[in-house]
């Protein structure tokens, strides 16, 4: 009879699959905790909305300032350049009727003394009043001042008209009718021309202090509001920051408070994370105990029935010759009977046993081979992977020139930080795995491969034998499972034991195949053993 492996099996399961406990009531502090967090993600996104609304604003408010103040300032020297001109064309004005005025007195002067000395001024300002009257009309054509033109066309033919008398008169005077050119200017022609000159002079004085004064006016109203745009602005601004500010101070009380509370749970967390921790070491510790007590206890029995099974079968060849004896009494069926019994079907169920003891040996070593892996002390050392594998291949040598495969290294392989008789064990076991369940209808080619992630070192071992059906992909990794054709020797332990110590080591292993044209093993590991077991990713 073939003994079950079911016990077996229910044992593998319990040291290859994770320790369960049972689950507890949902932690208080752990919700709490993970509703401060949520607490913290919301404020942060609501400081986030209110600084970039506050920054939006802040800048609106800047660009309008600057644009107000570029238009303020424009305005402004707009209007202080147009009361330059009202001013300007005020002392133009000024000018002219200034030197008809001088020219005048130089006339009395020398109608009454009758020395030419006194018409020098004359003379010098005659010329420029015709040139001071057209510089006034052009700054008051840029005015654009209305009534002005007919004003100033009065105004320039009243001083040509006085000019006239003036050089009618000092000309009599020169010729020596002096007492013709008094009679002149005692007709009060020229003092006439005069007052209407003033007149005019003066209205056109007014009508530009008028509007040197409109202007003044605007300009200081548009500083006014120059100065009044700064002050919302920069007010605005102010008050902005300071909602921010406030809304800063908030969150970092909010948030200082969070990190407390945090604090404090994180604590709670990692007590229970370090209680929870022992608890599984324990209860592992205990399934190691377990499995190695079991196997010693299995071993025993299993002692023993290879023992007799070795006594019985020397019994039975003592026995066989004596039935080959003649009996008196001939040989009758039970003799016949017992001759086949000792000489086919004992020797036929012994061959059984033996062969199923010989099993049942190499499952309790592969438990006992897997209830150490727990226990085995890691030694981190730096490793040439490609050394490494070519020392595997040598060692495999044998069996892949049976199999008519051959290994090749794809690349450079890496150097990494690991234990290197557990990846000697791994890349060995999944090289001879592949030579193994190579496909007879081609020749085999095993390749590997491996890279640098980051942190992690990926070794990839590909070969295009038989392949691994998709349902499979999880089930050659558990023990004594096997997936496939059954035509091959093997318990289903090689692969369990391949995963156990890559665990062991930090990583994890995956295959993916078609089911038809080979399949890759993908092992993936820390690169640094080392730091791995210092920052408690892997036990030491």
């Amino acid at each position: 009879m073939r003994p079950s492996g079911v016990g077996l099996r229910i044992l593998a399961w319990r040291m290859t699959s994770p320790t369960r406990v049972r689950p507890e009531p949902s932690d208080r502090r752990a919700q709490r905790g993970a509703r401060e967090i949520e607490k913290m993600r919301r404020n942060r996104k609501e400081i986030l909305s209110i600084s970039t609304l506050i920054a939006t604003a802040a800048s609106l408010i800047l660009i309008a300032i600057v644009y107000g103040a570029y238009v303020f300032s424009e305005r402004s020297g707009a209007l202080s350049q147009s009361a330059f001109d009202v001013s300007f064309s005020e002392l133009r004005l000024s000018r002219a009727f200034n030197i008809l005025l001088e020219a005048e007195s130089s006339q009395r002067g020398f109608l009454l003394t009758h020395d030419a000395s006194y018409l020098q001024p004359f003379l010098t300002y005659r010329q420029r009043a015709g040139a001071e009257l057209d510089h006034a009309e052009e700054q008051m054509k840029q005015l654009d001042m209305v009534g002005s033109a007919p004003a100033l066309a009065q105004l320039r033919e009243v001083i040509e008209a006085k000019l006239t008398e003036l050089d009618q008169t000092v000309a009599m005077g020169a010729a020596g009718e002096m007492d013709q050119a008094r009679a002149v200017v005692r007709g009060n022609v020229g003092r006439d021309l005069m007052s209407q000159a003033r007149d005019i002079v003066s209205d056109k004085l007014r009508q530009l202090a008028n509007l040197r004064a409109e202007r003044v006016a605007d300009a200081q109203a548009n500083a006014a509001r120059l100065t009044t745009l700064t002050t919302i602005g920069v007010f605005s601004v102010v008050l902005l920051s300071l909602v921010g500010v406030a809304q800063v101070y908030s969150y970092s009380a909010d948030l200082a408070g969070a990190q407390d509370k945090l604090a404090t749970i994180n604590d709670a967390l990692e007590r229970r994370v370090a209680e929870r921790t022992r608890s599984l070491q324990t209860a592992n510790e205990e399934i190691q105990r377990y499995a190695y007590i079991v196997s010693h206890d299995l071993r025993a029995p299993l002692v023993n029935i290879i023992g007799f099974a070795k006594e019985l079968a020397a019994s039975v060849k003592s026995i066989a010759p004596a039935l080959d004896l003649p009996s008196p009494a001939g040989d009758g069926p039970v003799i016949a009977q017992a001759r086949l019994a000792v000489k086919e079907d004992i020797p036929e169920a012994l061959k059984f046993i033996d062969a199923s003891t010989t099993r049942m040996d190499n499952l309790i070593n592969a438990i006992l081979s897997l209830s150490r892996l727990g226990r085995l002390p890691l030694l981190p050392q730096d490793i040439d992977l490609a050394a490494l594998t070519e020392r595997c291949v040598a060692s495999l040598q044998h069996r892949l020139n049976d199999a008519g495969a051959r290994v090749a290294i794809e690349g450079r392989l890496p150097r990494m930080i690991g234990d290197q008789q557990a990846l000697e064990q791994i890349i060995g076991n999944l090289l001879d795995n592949a030579a193994k369940y190579l496909a007879p209808e081609r020749s085999g080619r095993l390749l590997v491969r491996g890279r640098r992630a980051g942190p992690q070192v990926v070794i990839e071992v590909e070969d295009n034998g038989r392949g691994v059906a998709p349902g499979d992909h999880e089930r050659i990794f558990e023990l004594f499972r096997r997936a496939g054709k059954q035509d091959r020797a093997g318990d289903g332990i090689g692969l369990a034991h391949v995963r156990s110590l890559v665990r062991r080591l930090g990583g994890e292993i995956a295959v993916t195949s078609d089911g038809e044209s080979g399949c890759t093993f993908t092992v993936t590991l820390p690169a640094d053993l080392r730091r791995a077991m210092a920052e408690g990713y892997v036990n030491a």
